[in-house]
C-alpha cells in the first residue's frame, strides 16, 4: 500500500482514483511532478508550457480546473503538513475516496484551498481541515445528492 509520507503529491481524479506522485521526493519541485502527471493524463493540454517558476501554484490551478483534488505534502523532518486543493465541483467517487484519504493524513496539519482563481497569481479561499463542518458543507454543496458526515 502507498504511504502519503513517501510522496510529494497526490491527485484524486474525477473517477476517485488516487494517483501518488513524486516517490521519495524525486522531483525538485511539487509543480514538476504535478506537471508530469498533467502531461500524461491530459496529453492535449500543454502542461509543459506552464511557467511554474513564475507561479508554482499554476499546475494545481489547472488540475483543479480539470476537477482533480490535489494534495501536496509539505512536511518537514519534525512536522507533518499538507495542503489540500479542491475543485469547484466534486464527484461522489471523489468524495468517497477523499474521506478514506483523510484517514491517511489524519496526523497531518492540513490547510485547504478552494475556489482557485488565476489573477496576477493563483489565489484561493482558505479553510482548515480542523474545521469539520467546512468539508461536510463543501461536499454537500459541490456534489449534488451527497450527504456525508463529519471527519472521524
Amino acid at each position: 500500500m502507498e504511504k502519503v509520507s513517501d510522496y510529494m503529491a497526490e491527485v484524486i481524479d474525477d473517477e476517485g482514483k488516487i494517483n501518488y506522485l513524486g516517490y521519495e521526493f524525486n522531483y525538485s519541485f511539487h509543480a514538476l511532478c504535478l506537471m508530469d502527471y498533467g502531461m500524461k493524463k491530459y496529453p492535449k493540454i500543454s502542461f509543459n508550457k506552464i511557467d511554474y517558476m513564475d507561479d508554482p501554484f499554476l499546475p494545481i490551478y489547472y488540475l483543479t480546473r480539470l476537477n482533480n483534488i490535489v494534495f501536496t505534502n509539505v512536511s518537514t523532518d519534525d512536522e507533518k503538513r499538507g495542503m489540500l486543493f479542491l475543485p469547484k465541483v466534486v464527484t461522489k467517487k471523489q468524495i468517497d475516496t477523499l474521506y478514506g484519504f483523510l484517514e491517511e493524513i489524519k496526523d497531518y496539519e492540513v490547510n485547504i484551498g478552494y475556489d482557485l482563481a488565476k489573477e496576477e497569481m493563483v489565489v484561493c479561499k482558505e479553510a482548515s481541515l480542523d474545521d469539520e463542518d467546512f468539508l461536510k458543507d463543501f461536499c454537500q454543496k459541490r456534489c449534488e445528492g451527497a450527504n456525508y458526515g463529519k471527519r472521524r
